[in-house]
């Protein structure tokens, strides 16, 4: 009997894990609530932004969040599926936005950007711990116009 508790429980706590991260990308992201990060991301945090490193700590994290959405400040997030075992939480996602402030070096272009994502989370304690960022970069640069792949360019 003690298994169909522990299943139970263990419900109860995927159940709990995604609506937490549903709602950090509803508020931290899609309502551009930067300030309210550390309401769902643990003091010691670590962000695994793919070829953009590895961040670590609750004030860094925020920190690239919020460059982020200042770059990008009309930024949508929108769930394209969502998948929960454990302690781990996976979502894709399409985001778009308008690239209205400096991202990764590359000034202002006024021009929107669509691209897919699929980020993992680990949740601790009802926090968000560990998160990998699956972001399809590549997409975002063609979207700036920073650049044009040899099969768009005509060449």
């Amino acid at each position: 009997m003690s298994t169909a508790i522990d299943i139970e429980s263990q419900g109860t706590d995927i159940e709990a894990n995604k609506e937490l991260v549903r709602t950090y990308t509803q508020t931290v992201f899609n309502e551009h609530q930067t300030g309210r990060a550390s309401e769902f991301l643990a003091p010691e945090v670590k962000w695994h932004g793919g070829t953009l490193g590895t961040v670590e700590g609750l004030d860094n994290v925020a920190g690239v969040v919020g460059g982020f959405i200042a770059a990008l400040p009309d930024l949508t997030a929108t769930e394209q599926g969502m998948a929960a075992e454990g302690d781990t939480v996976a979502v894709r996602y399409v985001v778009e936005a308008t690239h209205k402030g400096d991202l990764l070096g590359i000034p202002a272009t006024g021009r929107p950007v669509r691209w897919d994502a699929i980020d993992v989370y680990r949740v601790s304690n009802g926090k968000i711990v560990e998160e990998w960022a699956g972001d399809d970069m590549l997409a975002v640069l063609i979207g700036l116009g920073v650049y044009t792949p040899p099969w768009l360019a005509g060449g």
